[in-house]
């Protein structure tokens, strides 16, 4: 069970599986490490998102053969949209709003004037039954970016059952491609700011 916060490099494995409660923050200067095949678990009761800081950097990199699962932890058959929060990308890419903060969180800001800022990379991921409302259109969508950089690589992500947004960009120049929204309940594809 991963909670509150991550300060140092910190690498999740694929022999073990992992549990966000709550809002888990990967904070300016550490790096999260995520091997191929990993199964990552988002918490309902909790409503368990991840959230990766400006100036932090998630490295997700999975394979065709052993993607990246970010999933519900309600037993298979029982899972639904909307049971955990979801992925928060955040960085110093502009944003056409000051202060920007995170939807639904309303606490942690992002953007600034590096258009080139590096968040990491995403590549072969899964997330599944994402996306939830803290408050009346205040919602974490499946994958979120917030003033994400174009340093940062996006590529083969599929966000599936989400409960709102499977992808919103909130301003930034991050680049994608091979994304897939599968059956989300809101827009597959949302950008602002």
């Amino acid at each position: 069970t991963v909670k509150g916060e991550i300060t140092t490099n910190t690498t999740w494995k694929a022999t073990d599986q992992y549990l966000i409660s709550g809002f888990v923050y990967v904070r300016a200067g550490a790096t999260l490490t995520i091997e191929p095949g990993t199964i990552i678990k988002g918490d309902k009761v909790t409503k368990g998102a991840l959230f990766i800081d400006r100036g932090a950097k998630i490295m997700a990199v999975g394979t065709a053969e052993k993607p990246i699962v970010f999933t519900s932890n309600q037993p298979a058959g029982k899972r639904e949209a909307g049971d955990w929060g979801g992925l928060v990308i955040l960085g110093k890419a502009p944003v056409n709003k000051t202060p920007a903060k995170v939807e639904g969180e309303e606490i942690t800001e992002f953007g600034g004037t590096d258009a080139s800022d590096n968040s990491g990379e995403l590549k072969y991921v899964r997330i599944e039954f994402a996306g939830i409302a803290y408050a009346p259109n205040k919602e974490i969508n499946s994958l979120t970016f917030g003033g994400v950089g174009s340093g940062t690589k996006v590529e083969y992500v599929q966000a599936s059952f989400g409960g709102d947004d499977s992808f919103e960009w909130f301003g930034g120049t991050v680049n994608a491609k091979h994304l897939i929204s599968y059956r989300g309940l809101d827009d597959d594809f949302d950008t602002d700011n």
